[in-house]
């Protein structure tokens, strides 16, 4: 999934919820979708987060052994190698990753068990005994380790999705796009990175796409009147009102897209809708909107309504 899809999905999502409502705003649609668009960057650094807290509650677990009225010899020499992995200290010292969980309250103190759970099933994991009992260590397998346990020990997990949406229901759409930024940070990560670094990816390119999303939002919002009736043209077997909302505001915002970015190829904005039909319509609904799409397309060319130019005369 890209940005720009997702992008694409909030707004239809929130045009949905807002055409259920008495009165909807334009201002209100923009408000939330720019919160919503916020609340994916959340998501990129709370995964972060948790990976590092892992290693908190690793030294937590070693402190606490230590201080035992009568600690054994492994109590009093633990294996370090955990707690002194690289890797967690390039992500925690980073300045604008610390900056945000800051400014944001990003936290994980408010769902101790998660940490808890990640933790156990860590030590328990054929990895993590492989990678302590190793005589020796490069930098490599440090972070090798970090991305094994978010590829295969957390986001394999149907736990963590859990836990995620109770922190955010929206977040539902946000995971592929968010978490493949994930696993691309850590996969950057060098040894030779200080906390000025540029280590972290934005989520969304903040100029471009959250104009993007501004401006589509604001089109399909008030063109949908304008577009209902050129949908309804090109079905002619079919009564407007028979047409589920979702598959009209998706034939809508493509509509409204195509009209008002010339710099986004045709084929793009098709293809992109019609992806988008695929989960959030019924089953035969792909291909009565590629249909009517079609047909659209045709009309709106003939009448001059499409102009695109630069990148967007790409076929």
């Amino acid at each position: 999934m890209t940005s720009r899809r997702l992008i694409r999905i909030k707004v239809l999502q929130l045009l949905y919820a807002y055409s259920k409502k008495d009165r909807a705003t334009l201002a209100e649609i923009e408000r939330d979708l720019m919160q919503s668009m916020k609340k994916s960057t959340d998501l990129y650094y709370e995964t972060l987060l948790l990976l590092t807290e892992l290693r908190h509650k690793a030294f937590q677990k070693i402190d606490t052994a230590r201080n035992r009225h009568i600690a054994s010899n492994e109590d009093l020499h633990p294996n370090m190698r955990f707690v002194e992995n690289p890797v967690f200290d390039i992500i925690e010292k980073n300045r604008k990753f610390l900056l945000y969980i800051n400014s944001n309250l990003i936290s994980w103190n408010a769902s101790p068990e998660t940490i808890v759970y990640f933790y156990n099933k860590l030590v328990n994991w054929d990895k993590y005994k492989q990678y302590m009992n190793q005589p020796q260590v490069t930098f490599e397998e440090h972070k090798q380790l970090v991305l094994d346990i978010f590829a295969e020990l957390i986001i394999q997990d149907d736990f963590f999705f859990q836990v995620m949406e109770e922190k955010n229901i929206y977040w539902n759409d946000d995971f592929e796009l968010v978490l493949s930024i994930v696993y691309k940070t850590l996969w950057r990560i060098q040894p030779d990175m200080n906390n000025e670094s540029d280590l972290l990816y934005p989520v969304y390119k903040v100029q471009e796409d959250h104009e993007f999303a501004r401006t589509l939002a604001r089109r399909a919002f008030l063109e949908y009147e304008k577009n209902i009736p050129i949908i309804d043209q090109y079905a002619p077997n079919w009564e407007i009102e028979r047409i589920s909302d979702m598959d009209k505001l998706i034939m809508s915002c493509a509509i409204s897209e195509l009209r008002n970015f010339p710099s986004i190829p045709i084929k793009v904005t098709l293809d992109e809708y019609i992806e988008i039909s695929k989960t959030y319509s019924s089953p035969k609904s792909c291909a009565f909107i590629n249909g009517i799409l079609d047909k659209v397309l045709k009309q709106l060319q003939e009448s001059k309504e499409i102009v695109k130019k630069g990148r967007g005369l790409i076929e």
